[in-house]
């Protein structure tokens, strides 16, 4: 049962305590209260707290709740981001074995393996020169 329902059923069961011990006195010994006057509102004092009622309470806990997954999600993310990022070390370095090693074997000088595009189609690497800024 959630908090609410519990004060609900609370609420309703004090109401049946209190409406039937109230039946048992007479209406002539209760005493209407007097209308209060409307007084200003005072600042309320500065708190370390707010109230909030029982619909506020269920939306502040649910984006309290969606706040926790976002931040799990972000920590979920950087995790597989750093596996990511290693992987693509790994693969990186095997890249540049795979060029080196193939340049050797054509004869072929290798300075920088990131000028070098592998062509699909015809099944091999091809310098790409880049424009000098």
């Amino acid at each position: 049962m959630t908090v609410t329902c519990a004060r609900r059923a609370i609420l309703v069961l004090l109401g049946v305590v209190t409406a039937t011990s109230l039946s048992s006195v007479s209406v002539a010994q209760r005493r209407p209260e007097p209308p209060r006057a409307a007084e200003p509102r005072a600042p309320a004092p500065e708190s370390n707290e707010i109230r909030l009622d029982e619909q506020a309470t269920l939306r502040a806990a649910a984006i309290e709740a969606r706040m926790s997954a976002i931040v799990a999600n972000f920590a979920l993310l950087q995790r597989q981001a750093q596996d990511l990022q290693q992987e693509m070390s790994k693969v990186l370095e095997e890249r540049k074995r795979l060029i080196e090693e193939a340049a050797r074997r054509a004869n072929v000088e290798v300075r920088d393996v990131n000028e070098w595009a592998f062509d699909n189609k015809n099944q091999r690497y091809v310098r790409v020169r880049r424009p000098s800024p």
